[in-house]
């Protein structure tokens, strides 16, 4: 059996417009994030769905409710985004001067922010909620699952289970977008694989 599983990246907050670390922050979506999103709804781009998961920030819950109103969510405290730490909330032109995060800009995000949380472990836990919730899949037998959550959540698990050279900054994804993924039963029971996967934008 073959299950289709498809993972949204939430539409943008304030935050997110102005390019700041927005991790562990529980940010709304904007008025302007809320109207990207509802031209992708009105253009029929996500697609019909079984269940419906969601990580418990706002941002990801507000995101499936405007896509799937109908729908009820189940919340997945696994999914939650990457405490930024001392970070978190901040830009770029903030943090510049700062040597500590110039040296996690230099090790390409490796280790632990100040005060946040440690890269492996976060990857850890996306994953084993992941693997939780294919299971629940494929138990219940649901065809269409979606699961609206953060960029950092979707580079996690594509990372670990896409057979690929691509590496975890290989699987970044713009807000509101994401990947179509195909799921055969018994080689993910086997070798915990993903048979293949699409680019939403590709999905005819």
């Amino acid at each position: 059996m073959i299950y289709n599983v498809y993972l949204v990246r939430h539409a943008k907050t304030q935050g997110n417009f102005e390019g700041r670390y927005i991790g562990a922050a529980d940010e709304p979506l904007c008025s302007k994030g809320i109207r990207e999103l509802e031209e992708k709804v009105k253009a029929h781009y996500y697609p019909q769905a079984d269940r419906v998961y969601t990580s418990p920030m706002q941002r990801c819950r507000e995101t499936a409710q405007l896509i799937y109103p109908k729908l009820p969510l189940t919340v997945v405290p696994g999914f939650a985004e990457y405490n930024f730490g001392e970070f978190e909330g901040k830009t770029y032109q903030d943090l510049k001067e700062d040597v500590n995060y110039r040296n996690w800009i230099d090790s390409r995000g490796a280790g632990k922010t100040p005060g946040g949380e440690d890269i492996q472990s976060f990857k850890n836990r996306c994953c084993r909620a992941f693997e939780e919730v294919i299971a629940e899949i494929i138990r219940e037998n649901y065809q269409n699952t979606v699961l609206v959550v953060h960029g950092g959540t979707i580079m996690a698990v594509l990372e670990k289970y896409m057979p690929s050279d691509r590496g975890f900054y290989g699987w970044q994804t713009k807000s509101c977008e994401g990947y179509k993924l195909a799921l055969l039963d018994t080689l993910w029971k086997k070798d915990k694989i993903i048979k293949f996967y699409k680019d939403m934008n590709s999905i005819d």
